[in-house]
């Protein structure tokens, strides 16, 4: 969309002037390739690998047992649930019964979803050309998602925004008696021949209550948190500093580490928005290594002008 200025202060030259003044405050390339290439980083700290394992397994037993597999995975927003997915399905390796980018599909709910809605989610992960189901084609169209899974091997299913689940729509709590979606999953699981990946935040600690048939079926559950500020951290952080896009070293000393904890509680998420906006002011001061200063209006950009939340890197 384009916009028109008018301002009656001003006449063409000094816009012109503002505008390229808003482009020159923009990153330059080299800062965004610096970047993307820390942003890209995944580190695989001990909690994440133990979630990786089961679904592994998960992933391998569905097709082969005729046993139902599934987990349901929760944690607050920013600790690592939707990324750890994003990594698993990146690299699975090649099966010769699996068509390459379909062996685990990724569905997002939202309040209230119904079976249709996670059918049209499905075809469309699938890739089908029609991915609308009205009400009264639901179970013709799940059918048509369940053999496009048979035929591209499809393994597992994960399931984001699951509390969603527990939800029947403006903010009501489900019943036995609403439970269209859980038995969809039932379904998914039982005809389907896939592993369910439920992903949810703390608000779903259990299907208990939500679906005690499908909590029958979903039997393993792993509980990701932020990190507290102990050894686990200072591994993680170190790995973080080694690497080499930039030099980052600082990030590892005690206080500096402390201080990172405090800006983002532990939050994964935040690190790497804190981390990634510190790398591209550095690179764009001419600098080839990470300093306290940048640390310092990174913290400013990522979370705003605020007398409230104290800038722990100090004041530059």
């Amino acid at each position: 969309m384009s916009i028109d200025v008018i301002d009656p202060g001003d006449d063409w030259n000094e816009e012109e002037r503002q505008i390229r003044a808003r482009q020159m405050a923009m990153y330059s390339v080299k800062a965004l390739a610096v970047g993307r290439e820390v942003a890209r980083k995944y580190i695989l700290f001990p909690d994440l690998k133990t979630v990786l394992a089961a679904f592994d397994r998960a992933y391998q037993l569905s097709r082969e047992l005729g046993i139902p597999q599934g987990l349901l995975l929760n944690g607050p927003p920013g600790s690592s649930k939707t990324s750890v997915v994003d990594y698993f399905i990146k690299s699975l390796p090649p099966m010769p019964d699996v068509v390459d980018g379909f062996g685990a599909l990724y569905l997002r709910l939202r309040p209230g979803a119904s079976a249709g809605f996670i059918v049209s989610q499905l075809l469309s992960a699938l890739r089908h050309p029609f991915t609308n189901v009205r009400a009264e084609r639901v179970a013709t169209m799940r059918d048509i998602a369940f053999e496009a899974m048979e035929h591209k091997g499809t393994r597992m299913v994960f399931i984001d925004e699951a509390q969603c689940l527990a939800l029947r729509g403006r903010g009501r709590v489900s019943d036995d008696r609403d439970s269209s979606a859980g038995n969809l999953l039932r379904e998914l699981m039982d005809r389907g021949k896939v592993a369910i990946g439920i992903l949810a935040d703390l608000r779903l600690q259990s299907l208990d209550h939500v679906d005690a048939a499908l909590a029958d079926r979903v039997t393993a559950r792993i509980t990701l948190s932020h990190f507290d500020n102990d050894a686990i951290w200072a591994a993680f952080v170190a790995e973080l500093a080694r690497i080499k896009a930039i030099d980052m070293t600082l990030l590892a000393e005690p206080a500096v580490r402390a201080a990172t904890h405090a800006a983002t509680l532990g939050c994964r998420r935040a690190v790497k928005r804190l981390v990634t906006e510190a790398v591209l002011i550095a690179v764009d001061a001419g600098s080839n290594r990470v300093r306290l200063e940048h640390l310092q209006l990174a913290f400013r950009r990522t979370n705003g002008p605020s007398d409230v939340l104290p800038n722990p890197y100090g004041s530059a």
